[in-house]
């Protein structure tokens, strides 16, 4: 993990997951708190395709995370 912000109610955190054909696959966690519970969703949308370098999928899920809060 390298990417981790709270803005608000909401914190999105960059991973990386590994993906077929020895890849790797950016991904963002986003956690949302609502009342008394936290609803945590895992996507992979936006954060580009497979990758051989693990840091180059964990670069463009940084990115990713940083245009979906507007930092």
């Amino acid at each position: 993990m390298a990417f981790k912000q709270t803005k608000g109610n909401v914190t999105v955190e960059a991973c990386v997951f590994p993906a077929p054909g020895h890849m790797f696959k950016g991904a963002l966690r986003v956690t949302t708190a609502r009342r008394d519970r936290q609803i945590q969703r895992v996507t992979g949308r936006g954060c580009g395709r497979p990758m051989r370098d693990r840091a180059a999928a964990l670069a463009l899920a940084e990115a990713e995370a940083r245009r979906m809060l507007g930092v």
